[in-house]
């Protein structure tokens, strides 16, 4: 199944977020192929509803939206209402606008806590992407509670109801990380993993297939005809390792947390 991961729908992206954008007239099209390929779209939060119901009616797809960039509201909701697809959208509370200081972070406009409850109106499903964007797996374990359980009490007074789905920034998580957002109250996590879901996946590292300024009409074809580069290979298990051990070493030679924004 593919979960779709896209961070900002725009000609104009800043220089972080750049790389990981994609145009609204490409994802117009990418939409497009979506319901060609006889796709019917689900939410991440239903998604784990069919899961733990063990049902999986017909060929099903998830659209999700990290960090919460005001041309989500201006660009991506238009054209998905338009085709009435629905979405998930996990917002880092520490960057909405109206909500006092903000959090270091990237230069685009983001979304406003105003506009949350009209979003959901609109059909998009609501879910946390921590507070100020961190490398989860960097952190000790009091920050990383907050990390968690700050945003998801953020949202749950906004909304008024329970944020069951945390996307994990970066995409970076591992055992200890998955461990803490269930012992938070999350339902589900959302990785990365540029790989198909499946139906044998932690519910709490959701495989994710993320769309960035480079990525090809082919590839995107072949992800809908459930192709993708997941490795079997001990040695790519092992390169993950490495690199998470790389990361929170330096992160302690530091003393702050692992993040493109600090």
């Amino acid at each position: 199944m593919p979960v779709l991961l896209y961070h900002a729908v725009t000609d104009s992206p800043g220089r972080h977020v750049a790389p990981f954008s994609v145009s609204p007239a490409e994802f117009a099209r990418q939409l497009d192929l979506v319901l060609d390929a006889g796709y019917r779209c689900v939410t991440a939060g239903e998604l784990v509803r069919l899961r733990a119901e063990r049902a999986a009616p017909g060929r099903l797809a998830v659209i999700t939206f990290d960090d919460g960039y005001a041309d989500f509201a201006t660009a991506a909701l238009p054209a998905l209402r338009a085709r009435s697809l629905v979405s998930t959208l996990y917002v880092t509370t520490g960057w909405l606008a109206g909500g006092g200081a903000r959090e270091p972070g990237p230069s685009d406009p983001m979304l406003a806590w105003s506009q949350l409850p009209e979003l959901e109106a609109a059909g998009v499903e609501l879910g946390a992407h921590s507070h100020s964007h961190p490398q989860l797996d960097t952190l000790g374990r009091a920050a990383l509670d907050e990390e968690l359980r700050r945003p998801k009490q953020l949202l749950e007074d906004a909304l008024g109801h329970e944020v069951p789905g945390m996307a994990y920034p970066h995409g970076y998580s591992g055992p200890r990380v998955r461990r803490a957002t269930r012992a938070a109250g999350y339902g589900s996590g959302a990785a990365v993993r540029n790989a198909l879901h499946r139906p044998d996946d932690d519910p709490f590292a959701v495989s994710r297939l993320m769309l960035m300024r480079g990525t090809t009409t082919e590839q995107f074809g072949a992800w809908l005809a459930g192709v993708d580069g997941r490795s079997g290979s001990p040695l790519a298990g092992w390169a993950t390792v490495g690199w998470r051990a790389y990361r929170r070493g330096r992160a302690l030679v530091r003393r702050r947390p692992g993040s493109a924004y600090r």
